[in-house]
């Protein structure tokens, strides 16, 4: 008798844990992150750098992380905001989807169309030229580009994005007129890059991560970096050191759809906030040279409407017009 009544609280016992984790899971559904942009580019860099941190931290499960690219992100943005109330959806975002929304005439705004839950990163704009190039430093490139601007053919991620105002940062410094630039835009630094090794361009402006591997396998040459200062583990001189004031950064984030409730803006929030500092996530800034970059909630969204100010009159200032 003794032995059933222990049989059965066991049974109940499991019952019970089996019934909670399966409440939990219900709960806490595993999140969708849309990237919108191209596989190897960095905002899908970024959304599978979170999706691994989720998973190898036990934080929160990921179904899918999917692509949806073009326009500078805005043709992403525009699927996501008809996702609404669901709170299971996350979307990468960053600088190039805020110049890229009033250069695309896009109607959303990222500060009431979907929810802001943290920004995550900021990545330094590099300049590479082909291993062949004649361009043998970023000194060469200044005195060509001054000679016969429209002799360079640039290249990088969408017009407007971090990449073309670099580009167009250099020039105001060099007092070169920015209708002088032939910049051709890319899905992204990667496709620029193999657009440049086939030819078409000269040089690209693009993240550090997304030309990482082209540099290490000597395909590409590194001429310069856009930082304030120099990067540890990226032996480029940067342009401020040249005496150019060109300090250009292309901040990452993560956003929800709008609708959700307050709760649910709190868990993502939680939830981005345990992931930073997570090991796995700094395993990932070093391996990416990704700088750590965190605000959350309401201290986000406050960053988003300057920055939907700040880079609006960039883009007045520099003539860049899509």
């Amino acid at each position: 008798m003794k032995d059933q009544k222990s049989s059965l609280r066991s049974i109940l016992m499991l019952a019970f844990v089996v019934g909670s984790s399966v409440q939990a899971q219900t709960a806490r559904p595993p999140v969708r992150i849309l990237a919108p942009a191209t596989a190897g580019g960095g905002w899908d860099n970024t959304a599978h750098a979170v999706a691994e941190t989720l998973k190898k931290e036990g934080l929160r499960g990921v179904s899918e992380v999917y692509n949806v690219p073009g326009k500078a992100g805005t043709l992403g943005l525009a699927e996501f905001v008809k996702l609404r109330g669901q709170a299971n959806q996350l979307m990468m975002t960053g600088f190039v989807m805020v110049a890229g929304i009033p250069l695309n005439n896009s109607p959303y705004d990222l500060t009431t169309d979907v929810t802001p839950i943290a920004r995550l990163t900021t990545d330094y704009e590099v300049f590479v030229v082909p291993a062949k190039s004649p361009y043998r430093d970023v000194e060469d490139l200044m005195e060509s580009f001054k000679a016969n601007p429209r002799s360079i053919r640039f290249g990088g991620s969408s017009a407007g994005g971090s990449g073309h105002i670099a580009v167009s940062r250099l020039a105001q410094e060099l007092k070169i007129p920015t209708s002088q630039i032939q910049y051709i835009p890319s899905a992204g630094g990667s496709q620029a890059t193999k657009a440049m090794l086939g030819g078409e361009l000269d040089v690209v402006s693009a993240g550090y991560s997304e030309l990482e591997d082209f540099i290490k396998s000597g395909q590409v040459r590194g001429l310069a970096i856009s930082a304030p200062e120099a990067v540890d583990g990226i032996n480029l001189p940067t342009f401020v050191e040249k005496g150019l004031d060109v300090d250009v950064s292309n901040w990452r984030g993560i956003v929800a759809p709008a609708g959700i409730s307050t709760a649910e803006r709190n868990q993502l929030t939680l939830l981005m906030t345990k992931m930073v500092r997570t090991r796995t996530w700094q395993q990932q800034l070093t391996q990416n040279k990704w700088n750590p970059y965190f605000a959350s909630g309401d201290t986000f969204g406050r960053f988003l409407r300057t920055q939907r100010s700040y880079v609006a009159q960039l883009l007045k200032d520099l003539n860049i017009k899509n």
